[in-house]
């Protein structure tokens, strides 16, 4: 009989597990860091933050510098990662994976609403570059990555090109005046936004116009409408994503969106039951 291999120490499925961490002055986080400071050297960029020299974590973050470590730590690694996008975000913090996000905040993007207003140029090009793939009629949020440029012609004198990691789609709640969610919103997981503004313990906060940062502050509520795209304070970290599959987490959250379900629909069978014994009990004459 074929003797059977052992697979003592060993997993028996082989999964490519998501990685999130947080940007650290470690070798390769001081290389990117380095490399920020000296290609935008005298821009909104280089945030007076900054500190090779330093431990711990990379302190500080507006979008521009976000995108251009984000590009940066790529090109040093040759790994496939990148700044979490929205929608990896809420994944992480539903699952208490980010680093002290109450004493932080993270920049995870652009709003861009249907009417110009602040930032006028940079809403003119970014919808120039998204015409063929968003409906500009509604608002719209672009995450993940984008290329920093030089660039005298636009805000804080810096321009976001679009690349193969950015992400844009519309977000109809946009539209929406600012107002509170529900944090156990399965919506925030596949989209980075809740489905529905009513009650609850996160707050959205939103604008009518222009570019505006996307963020998630320490209160952890989303900031859809602050007009500043270049500011930044030392509570600003950069999460970094690797080995992160959207497909499959997709399908992970439809799959609690399941289980969620089923475990309504169990509950209101044995709420039934109950119901029923009790109305039997109260119908015997002793």
């Amino acid at each position: 009989m074929k003797a059977i291999k052992s697979t003592k120490g060993q997993p028996l499925i082989q999964v490519q597990v998501p990685e999130i961490f947080q940007l650290q002055y470690d070798q390769a986080g001081k290389e990117a860091v380095k490399k920020v400071l000296t290609d935008y050297k005298d821009t909104r960029v280089a945030l007076d933050t900054l500190d090779v020299k330093a431990k711990g974590s990379v302190r500080g973050s507006n979008i521009y510098f976000r995108f251009a470590v984000g590009n940066a730590y790529r090109q040093i690694t040759q790994e496939n990662i990148h700044p979490i996008n929205a929608r990896e975000s809420e994944i992480a913090l539903a699952n208490n994976v980010l680093v002290n996000p109450r004493s932080t905040y993270e920049d995870l993007g652009l709003t861009v609403y249907p009417k110009e207003g602040v930032n006028s140029k940079l809403w003119n090009y970014l919808r120039e570059q998204l015409k063929d793939k968003i409906d500009l009629s509604q608002p719209f949020i672009i995450t993940g990555l984008m290329n920093v440029v030089k660039d005298e012609n636009y805000e804080n004198s810096l321009r976001l090109d679009l690349n193969e990691l950015t992400e844009a789609y519309n977000v109809p709640i946009l539209i929406k005046e600012t107002g509170n969610f529900d944090s156990e919103d399965l919506e925030l997981q596949r989209t980075g936004f809740p489905s529905e503004l009513r009650e609850g313990n996160r707050t959205l906060y939103t604008a009518k116009d222009g570019v505006r940062r996307l963020y998630r502050n320490g209160n952890l509520y989303l900031g859809a409408g602050f007009d500043d795209l270049a500011y930044s304070v030392g509570v600003g970290r950069v999460n970094v994503a690797k080995n992160f599959s959207s497909g499959n987490l997709e399908q992970l959250v439809d799959y609690r969106a399941k289980l969620e379900q089923e475990k309504s629909r169990k509950l209101e069978g044995l709420k039934q039951k109950y119901e029923s014994l009790v109305k039997q009990v109260e119908s015997i004459n002793l």
